[in-house]
Formats: C-alpha cells, structure tokens, sequence
C-alpha cells in the first residue's frame, strides 16, 4: 500500500515545526521507495525550497507535474523556484501556466505583478492586480501589494488611499495599519502618521512592530522625549525585538540625548550574558557605527561567555583592521575563514584589510572571488579596482572608466526661474536631526528620513521624473559589453533603489565611500558654498577613485567634478567616492539616490 496523504501530512508538518531536514530524509525514503508518487514528489519539492535546495526543488515538482500533479499552487512554487535561481524568463511562464490552470488561485496572481513589477514593467502589475481586485474586491493581499507599488512609484496619496482601503477590508490587519503609517512620514505627513497610529493604538499598542512605527513618527514629529521612553519600554517589554534596542541607540547617536546608546544591549546581557543572538545584534551595530574600539572590547566580553565563536572573530577581525591592527585582524579572519567559506561581506573585509597590510594579491582574488559569488557585489569591484591600482594592472582602467563612466549633466528643469529655489525650500524642511546617521557617510551634516522620491510633494514628483528620464539617457549612452562586470547589467529600464538630500554645514563633507546596493549612484548639486579664503584646494568637489583614508594607500583621486548647482552627477556604485571639507559654515545642499537595471 502506497503512502497515504496523512502520511503526507505528518511529514509535512515535520517541516513546519522546524525539522527541515528530519522532513527532508523522510520524504526522500518515500520517493525512493514510490518514485511515481506525484504528491509525495510535491512535498519533496516544496521541503527541498525550505532547506535552500532551489535546483532539487525544480527538479521534484517538474518529476511531480510529469506524474500528472500540475495543480495552480504546484506550478506556482514551481515559478517561485525558478526565480530563486534567477531564471525569471521562466519563472513568468510557469506563473502564467498557473493562472490558465485556476484564474481564482491568487498567490500565483500577486507572484505575477510582483514579477513584472521587479523586472520594470509596472504598468503592468499595477494593471494585474487592479484585475484582481475587480474580481474580488476584498482581497487583502492584493490591496497591499496595489499600495506597496503606488509608494515604490512615488505616488505617496495613492498608496495612502489604497492602504485605506485595506484597512476598510481588514481593521485589524497590522500590516496596511503600520505601512499606511510609514506612506504617510514618507510624504512629509508626520503629523497625520502620528494621529493615525495614536488612534490605534488601543488594538496594536502590545505590537513590538506597532510600538516601533509610532517611536518612528514621534521622533518626526519632534517628540524626541515620549519616543525614547516608548522605546525605553518597548526593550523592556520585548527584548527579543532588536529593531528597538537598534532604534533606541540610532536615536542616541542622531539627536543627542547624552545617553548610552547601547544601554539596552548592556541590559540584555546582565540579564542574558550567554545569549549568543545579543553579542552578535550587538556587535554588528557597533560596526555599523563604526564604534571599532567599542567592538573589540565587547568581542573579548563576548568570549568570556560563549568561548570562541567564528562570528565574534569576524566582527573583531574587521574592528582591528579599522584600528590599524592589520596584521591581528588577518589573524582573526584567517581563523574565522572556514566558517565563512563564500561568504560575500566576509570576503570584501578580508579584501580590504590585505589592502591595508600592503598584500593586494591576496585582496586581487579575495575580490575576485566574492565578485563570482554575486557579480552585483558592488564592494568586490571597489576593492578589485584598488587591488589592481596598486599592481599597476591596466584592467584597473577598463573596470573604472573615470572619464567616460562619469557625467555631469544639468537637469533643464531646475534652470527655469525659481525652481531651484523651490526645491530648496522644500528640503531644506525636511532636515530635522541634529546630527548625522551613524551608519552613513556624511560628517558635519544632516541627512532626509526615508526614501525622498516616495513623497507626492509635486516639487520632488517632478524632480523624480526629470531624474529618470537623465538616468534612462544615462544608461542608453552605455556600450554593450556583456563581459564588462558594470556595462552587462544595462537593461530596459531602471528603478531608483533609495533616495535622500544631504545638507551639509560647518565644513561639512563625505568620507570616501561606495553604494552596495545600488548600480548607478549619484550627486544633485543644488547649493554649492562660495569660495572662502580658508578653503582647502577643490573644496566643496565630488573627489572619485580615491581610496578611504584609513586604508593608508596614499594614492590621489582619479577624478575631481567641481559643483555645478543644478547639475547631476552620475557614476558607478562601485566607484570610490567622497567629497572635499569646506572651511566656512555655509550651506552645502545635495540630492542623492542610487538606480538598479530592471528588465
């Protein structure tokens, strides 16, 4: 007698209590025992899909569809596993093959948008999932997903509205509840965010999420007080939520209560000392905020109670290359090297201290290694083109083209009269902290909450507009070079990946840094400080190719673009980038955002 769908059942629940592969050897025995038992090759599917097997996944559900299992939902999570292995061409396919098979079954509809949404074409998710909400009104995912989109689009109201209406469908739906939320700060309506998180604060106000939403929109609306007491409470209440310890010590830094600002973690671990989930939140905060010192003294705690730990290696491997330890870093990351085989961010540190240490053969294949692993990894070009500067290897010039991969272009619009001065003027109040983000690269400056260009003001809609239609021309000006690791990205369209402005006073500037998550960054110079006797040459310049400082190459910039106000600077992410310190107190005024190819 074959296997029965209870059986089925069981082990599929094995799965959801955590024993992947306790299911996984289970649901192998059956398929090898019955090899043409369609569900039973199913859930060996969707068992391979949780423990990361994507390849096995494919294979298990095309075996279960051959034996005539070739329901909506298997065809779906057989699309989803194509896409996990990059292969969207055949993901949208089989999600198509999905919606003939059951127009009702709904996952595979929001896949779909998702899908054309990802690869540029939103016009036709937005389309997609209006035709799903035509046919059932009350499908709250599909309201939400309308929402998300309209926000990523940059229409804030439209989300907002459509967000409202999946609250008219779910009240209690925690999601639409904190994202209408979250629309609302987006487009410059703190206020309205706060009264609207207060009103429901009696059915989520147990929520951890809910909690941190409205610390959030306090701290905008400048109840700095009420929002680190909530937080305050919040780490008390939910320790486990790290989010808020996260929130609690960004605010100490951003706005400078005089607090501790890793008060909570120091509490967590009175409490806990042996948890190993708090020294490594902990630690890599720290690194965030780039408290090296910080980190090794709490790595060596760290080791007091947990013994050693490849991860705290890791943490303090980067610290002591920070410090200048070259070499007791090296140490450290060679000990913590088996662990973390492949691993991308492990790989660009290691890069970087070889570079340090005078080694940039080791941080030539260290590089060249993670840049295989994800060809996106931004920090791997960064460090391969250093590495290759260093040796005097011409492939530094063919990877970073500084004459020709980077433009400087005025946006017409912002010559006709008044309207650079009307930008301004709108971000100019939408500066509200007192200091810079820890985790960022400005010094002496402020920087925008959220993404800039998710605002409805018309101002930044048509500044978002104009910026698109440069970045397209941008990209269209690009060779075809399916072998260069940036020009083989260039596809149909691209979509900005996060958006802010910069205002920077007091001799203000940007340390050297790169984009890991973009693929064309970006400087709108839109107030440029007047000459002072006191500045140093070039001040107030965008400086590109050359190294951080405290990497020690001593090797000049590859190329200084003078701001021009009104004029768009545009560059690849992995290129090395920072700004000039001005001498005197004036105001230095930018936008920023990073684009990535979609198609």
């Amino acid at each position: 007698m074959g296997t029965s769908l209870a059986e089925l059942a069981a082990i599929h629940a094995r799965m959801e209590r955590g024993d992947v592969a306790g299911a996984q050897a289970a649901i192998a025995a059956v398929v090898m025992a019955e090899p043409g038992h369609g569900p039973a090759w199913h859930l060996a599917g969707v068992i391979r899909r949780r423990a990361g097997d994507h390849a096995g996944a494919v294979t298990a559900f095309t075996r279960a569809r051959a034996l005539g299992v070739a329901s909506a939902e298997l065809l779906n999570s057989l699309a989803l596993c194509h896409e996990d292995l990059g292969a969207l061409d055949a993901a949208e396919a089989v999600l198509a093959e999905a919606i003939a098979a059951d127009p009702a079954y709904l996952p595979a509809q929001l896949n779909a948008a998702r899908l054309a949404q990802a690869r540029g074409r939103v016009g036709e998710a937005e389309a997609r999932l209006r035709q799903v909400l035509a046919r059932n009104p009350r499908a709250l995912g599909a309201s939400n997903q309308l929402a998300a989109l309209l926000a990523e689009e940059g229409d804030a109201a439209a989300a907002a509205a459509q967000y409202r209406a999946s609250l008219a469908i779910a009240p209690d739906n925690l999601a639409a509840t904190i994202r209408l939320a979250l629309t609302l700060r987006e487009d410059g309506k703190a206020e309205a965010a706060l009264a609207h998180l207060r009103a429901c604060e009696s059915r989520f106000g147990r929520s951890p999420e809910f909690v941190d939403a409205l610390a959030g929109a306090l701290i905008e609306c400048g109840a700095v007080a009420e929002a680190e007491a909530r937080l305050e409470r919040l780490v008390s209440e939910a320790p486990a939520y790290f989010p808020a310890h996260r929130a609690l010590a960004r605010l100490a830094r951003e706005y400078g209560t005089g607090k501790d600002p890793y008060r909570s973690y120091r509490a967590l671990l009175a409490q806990w000392p042996a948890e190993r989930a708090i020294w490594q939140n902990w630690l890599a905060l720290m690194l965030d905020h780039r408290d090296h010192a910080g980190v090794v003294a709490a790595a060596g705690e760290a080791r007091g109670q947990l013994g050693d730990a490849a991860e705290i290696d890791f943490y303090e491997a980067v610290a002591r290359g920070e410090l200048g330890e070259g070499d007791a870093a090296e140490a450290l990351f060679a000990r913590a090297a088996p662990q973390f085989s492949g691993h991308g961010p492990f790989l660009g540190a290691r890069a970087r201290n070889a570079l340090r240490r005078g080694e940039p053969r080791q941080a030539e294949a260290l590089a060249q290694e993670a840049g295989a692993r994800d060809p996106a990894d931004q920090f791997a070009l960064a460090y391969l083109s250093l590495a290759w500067r260093v040796l005097g290897d011409p492939r530094e010039a063919w990877l970073h083209d500084y004459e020709t991969q980077v433009q400087q272009r005025p946006i017409p619009w912002l010559a006709e009269p008044g309207a650079l001065e009307e930008l301004c003027c709108v971000l100019r109040g939408l500066h509200r902290a007192a200091s810079h983000p820890p985790d960022q690269s400005l010094r002496g400056g402020t920087q925008t909450e959220g993404a800039l260009f998710r605002r409805s003001h018309p101002v930044l809609r048509r500044l978002r507009a104009a910026i698109l239609e440069e970045v397209a021309a941008h990209v269209a000006r690009m060779p075809a070079d399916p072998d260069h690791p940036h020009y083989r990205r260039r596809a149909a369209g691209v979509r900005l990946a996060g958006s802010w402005s910069v205002r920077l006073t007091g001799a203000g500037f940007h340390i050297a840094h790169i984009h890991q998550a973009g693929w064309i960054s970006s400087a709108l110079h839109l107030v440029v400080p007047p000459p002072d006797p006191a500045d140093p040459p070039h001040a107030g310049a965008l400086v590109l190719g050359e190294p951080p400082a405290e990497l020690g190459l001593d090797l000049p910039p590859r190329r200084i673009v003078a701001p021009v106000a009104g004029a768009l600077v545009l560059f690849p992410s992995s290129m090395w980038h920072g700004t000039v310190a001005f001498a005197g107190g004036h105001e230095r005024l930018t936008v920023a955002f990073d684009a990535v190819p979609v198609g």
